[in-house]
């Protein structure tokens, strides 16, 4: 399309571009449609889940307790979806001493100032 339109031109580009957004809109639409179309999960049990985030049973039950996992209970029956399981594990990942100490120093810099944990050092 020419950057300058005289204003013959105008209703010609309008209508082009009319045309691109109706194209636009409908594949938003078959996008929208195919993602609702996903099939849905399967729950796995407390045993599946043990499984997955190599626990005893008894710490998985634990850990729900806590609510410190994601998990569903219809009724009495601890229920869980894998990919909830997995992404809580990614999540659950440790900084090393090396990624602590580089937050520390890059906290320094920027001139970032913790409050004390305690009155140390005052009279």
């Amino acid at each position: 399309m020419k950057e300058n339109l005289s204003f013959e031109e105008m209703p010609q580009a309008i209508l082009e571009l009319l045309q691109k957004v109706e194209s636009i809109q409908t594949d938003v639409g078959e996008l929208k449609e195919r993602c609702s179309q996903k099939p849905d999960e399967p729950m796995i049990g407390i045993d599946e889940a043990c499984k997955i985030l190599h626990r005893a049973k008894s710490t998985v039950y634990a850990l729900t307790q806590a609510h410190k996992i994601p998990f569903y209970q219809p009724g009495k029956m601890l229920q869980f979806k894998r990919s909830e399981l997995m992404a809580w594990m990614e999540n659950a990942r440790q900084e090393t001493n090396r990624q602590t100490r580089d937050k520390i120093i890059n906290d320094m810099q920027q001139g970032i100032r913790h409050k004390p944990k305690s009155n140390w050092g005052m009279k």
